[in-house]
C-alpha cells in the first residue's frame, strides 16, 4: 500500500529550527554593532555642530564655555542631561566639562534610555596648539 505523504516530519522541522537559531546567532551581534555605529553619527554630527558654536564662543568673549547653554546662542536645542535628550538627540546627550582659554572638552553621553553598560560615551578634545583627539568606549569613536 502506499502512503500518501504532506508535509514535513518533527525531525525535518528540528534541523530547520536548528539551523535558524545557529545563523540568528551569528548575525544579531554583527547587525548591533552597525546599529550601535551608525548611532554614533548622531553624536559626531552635534559634536560637530558643538565645535561651531564653541569657536563662534570664543571670538565673542576670548575663551570657550563650559556651558552649553551659553553655545546654544549658536545652536538650537542642544539635550544637555537625560531629561533633555528627546529634545533633539534620541540617542544622546551632551556636556562640555573642561574649558579655557586654549582648550575644551565636548563628552556626548547615550541617553540612560538607549545606554549599554559596554559602549557608553565619546569624548572630543580640542587644544589650540595640539589640534583634535578622540577617545571613549564606544564602538562609534573616531580612529586616531
Amino acid at each position: 500500500m502506499l502512503f500518501n505523504r504532506k508535509g514535513f516530519t518533527l525531525i525535518e522541522l528540528l534541523i530547520v529550527l536548528i539551523i535558524i537559531g545557529v545563523l540568528a546567532t551569528l548575525a544579531i551581534p554583527q547587525y548591533t554593532g552597525y546599529v550601535e555605529k551608525a548611532r554614533a553619527a548622531e553624536a559626531l554630527s552635534m559634536i560637530s555642530a558643538i565645535k561651531t558654536a564653541e569657536a563662534a564662543y570664543k571670538l565673542d568673549a576670548g575663551a570657550y564655555t563650559t556651558s552649553l547653554t551659553s553655545a546654544n546662542l549658536y545652536i538650537e536645542n542642544i539635550p544637555t542631561s537625560d531629561a533633555g535628550a528627546t529634545a533633539m538627540g534620541q540617542y544622546w546627550y551632551y556636556t562640555a566639562p573642561v574649558a579655557g582659554t586654549a582648550d575644551y572638552q565636548i563628552r556626548a553621553l547615550r541617553s540612560s534610555k538607549n545606554r549599554s553598560a559596554a559602549q557608553s560615551s565619546i569624548y572630543f578634545y580640542w587644544n589650540d596648539a595640539t589640534g583634535a583627539a578622540w577617545s571613549g568606549d564606544h564602538a562609534g569613536v573616531p580612529k586616531q
